[in-house]
């Protein structure tokens, strides 16, 4: 039973973690999806990876194996999810913080693209 209770504990932890990865400010649904999408495939990762992980070690280590199994699980999750451009926009980062301005950049000066 107490292996049952540590098992859920480490689950329940990679899920909290999965669920920290969120932020509140998309610039459209595309790329709130794509954050949801990935937050999925994060804790499922990491349930896998527990479950996998647990069942792997012998029976002395089943803790310590659901653990590694669950932080390797949750790696790989957000690895495999990860795309450079998800939503097509054509570059890979977001002008969130103005960096670059708050202005229109055009490429030429008949401001057109």
């Amino acid at each position: 039973m107490r292996h049952l209770l540590t098992m859920t504990a480490l689950g329940a932890c990679g899920l909290a973690m999965a669920g920290c990865a969120t932020t509140d400010n998309y610039a459209s649904a595309c790329e709130r999806d794509y954050a949801e999408n990935r937050n999925r495939a994060m804790a499922a990762g990491t349930a896998l990876g527990a479950a996998v992980g647990a069942a792997v070690a012998g029976s002395e280590d089943r803790e310590a194996g659901a653990a590694i199994g669950a932080a390797v699980g949750y790696l790989a999750g957000r690895e495999l999810s990860e795309e450079d451009d998800p939503c097509g926009y054509g570059f890979g980062g977001y002008n969130r913080d103005y960096r670059y301005g708050r202005d229109r950049i055009y490429w030429r000066d008949d401001r057109r693209w």
